[in-house]
């Protein structure tokens, strides 16, 4: 299995050593709470992991993200969780997220109760869905060079 803090790492370079660390800090509090998710590394115009039980990105629970400048830790189905202390920002249909400004702000109560219950999420997901799949670390190469990976690109390739 690939190593996520390393595939991170990798390609992390474009980030500065601060947003760097604090995204890898948010990757393992999430890890910490759910130990047997899959994890899909991304690098787009942002970079991080999105954690799932399902294998499929579709089943997502959590993703923290690094901009350019900060770190996020995006809630897939934020909206639907119980955020007494209002640490949740956004105004989409489901996703909510915390800006992470500082690795500390993960050692809260309240956002590792977020994370609790959106492990609890993802959980529930799973298992009304295809069930929990063995844990799995990706990249983007290893999903580029997959067969749904350049079924994807082909078509994209036919649209042009």
């Amino acid at each position: 299995m690939e190593d996520p803090v390393a595939l991170l790492d990798a390609v992390l370079a474009t980030r500065s050593d601060e947003v760097a660390a604090t995204l890898q800090s948010a990757c393992a509090a999430v890890r910490k709470a759910a130990p047997d998710a899959c994890e899909h590394v991304f690098a787009t115009y942002v970079i991080g992991s999105v954690f799932t039980f399902t294998g499929k990105l579709g089943g997502a629970f959590c993703h923290p993200v690094a901009y350019e400048n900060h770190v996020n830790l995006g809630f897939n189905h934020g909206t639907e969780l119980n955020d007494p202390e209002g640490l949740l920002e956004g105004s989409g249909k489901l996703i909510r997220h915390i800006r992470i400004d500082d690795a500390r702000v993960l050692q809260k109560s309240g956002v590792k109760d977020l994370i609790a219950q959106a492990v609890a999420q993802g959980v529930s997901l799973a298992n009304h869905r295809d069930g929990i799949v063995p844990r799995i670390v990706t990249s983007p190469e290893s999903r580029a060079a997959s067969p749904a990976g350049k079924k994807k690109a082909a078509k994209k390739t036919a649209k042009k």
